[in-house]
């Protein structure tokens, strides 16, 4: 049986272009159609040594027809770190005598490493050779089972692979949604650029631009193919979904700039209905939709009031009483400090913290507050502009 590479095209959407490609193993079923070995990597009846043999030849072949390309792009080798347990101090690294041997600029190399088995010494170790060669170094599948942050640290790797089952649990949103969100956050304070793979419909691209990547790859735009193809192919498929992007979140934006004002416009009824610290609600009219509570605090952070909660009943009028957080001091959360600063700037205006997850309802939430007279800072907790929409297709909204 015949292994060979063909190559998936990785797409730099600031460019949009194509940035490089992944090299796959393949080989051919008994009917001609070319396959996958994928499966092959993971099955332990198999025997290993000559799955290794396999592999090294794959990566041989395509950095041979990688020599021979003019294209401007990097060509990415996937490693397990269980074959870096093959490779002693002093022995030649195969991957570098190989690009040596086909004079391939280590520069234009990708190594790409899965998380899994081998030894974690041995693997920053031959990183480390790969790294001093010039060649750049991409985590793949970050966000499975294996994921430390241990080597994110110690490796800075130049790119973040997002693993492709989290990417999509992601998109129902949720506590997966936050952990991309997370990784995205990880990436770029780190230096790394994120690359989102199994991209395969217009809104997984659209959520792969949410989470802030660099580049995607997957069947939306191709699959692995036997040769490379034109850089500039992307153009004009990546124009059109970036310009249907802006648009549908300037008109997104448009609805939370809305939003918000409704929220402060009711935030200021709030305060009118104040006496003392009670709240008079008896009087109010019915709230929005997505205003949830108010409370007030001393400006050393104790909360001088009990919570008043909206109740989830039909017209939005229900207040409910709950002294259990009267007494409790909110000083160290960023919306009290930055109520302070407002104040301290005078700004007249009432400020919103960044979204958080509300412990008690699990919704995703935001606390807007204004320093009042009297020693008193007026909060709300409404829920995050966002959480759990969709739009008249029934496709989730991303934008926070």
């Amino acid at each position: 049986m015949q292994y060979f590479p063909c190559y998936q095209p990785i797409i730099d959407i600031n460019r949009m272009s194509i940035a490089g490609y992944e090299a796959l193993a393949r080989t051919r079923a008994s009917d001609g159609r070319v396959i996958s070995i994928g499966a092959m990597f993971s099955d332990p009846s198999f025997n290993r040594r000559d799955l290794l043999a396999i592999d090294r030849s794959v990566r041989e072949q395509a950095l041979a027809y990688f020599a021979k390309s003019q294209q401007d792009v990097f060509l990415s080798l996937n490693l397990s770190p269980e074959w870096m347990d093959h490779v002693a101090d002093t022995m030649p690294v195969p991957t570098l005598e190989m690009a040596k041997k086909w004079g391939v600029d280590p520069t234009r190399v990708l190594i790409e490493f899965v998380e899994g088995a081998g030894d974690n010494k041995n693997m920053q170790k031959l990183l480390a050779r790969y790294r001093a060669a010039g060649m750049r170094i991409a985590i793949d599948d970050f966000g499975s089972g294996f994921s430390h942050l241990d080597r994110i640290i110690a490796l800075e790797p130049d790119i973040i692979k997002l693993d492709m089952n989290l990417f999509k649990r992601a998109m129902a949103g949720g506590v997966s949604q936050e952990v991309v969100q997370s990784i995205s956050y990880l990436a770029r304070r780190t230096g790394s650029k994120l690359l989102c793979e199994g991209v395969e419909t217009e809104q997984e691209f659209y959520f792969a631009l949410e989470c802030g990547a660099r580049y995607v790859q997957g069947y939306f735009f191709w699959p692995a193919l036997p040769e490379f193809i034109d850089s500039d192919s992307p153009k004009g498929i990546i124009r059109g979904l970036l310009d249907g992007f802006v648009a549908r979140n300037i008109d997104r934006e448009k609805q939370r700039m809305r939003y918000m004002e409704e929220m402060a416009l009711y935030f200021h009824l709030v305060q009118s209905a104040l006496k003392g610290n009670i709240l008079e609600f008896e009087n109010l009219s019915a709230a929005p939709d997505g205003f949830l509570r108010v409370f007030l605090c001393r400006h050393n952070g104790e909360q001088i009031s009990p919570n008043y909660d909206l109740a989830d009943d039909v017209d939005k009028r229900t207040w409910l009483v709950d002294q259990e957080n009267y007494g409790s001091n909110w000083s160290m959360r960023p919306y009290f400090y930055q109520a302070m600063a407002a104040k301290q700037l005078q700004q007249k205006n009432q400020v919103a913290s960044a979204p958080y997850r509300d412990v008690r309802s699990g919704r995703l939430c935001q606390t807007i507050g204004k320093v009042l007279s009297g020693d008193r800072i007026l909060f709300a907790d409404i829920m995050c502009f966002g959480e759990d929409d969709k739009d008249s297709h029934g496709n989730r909204f991303y934008l926070r």
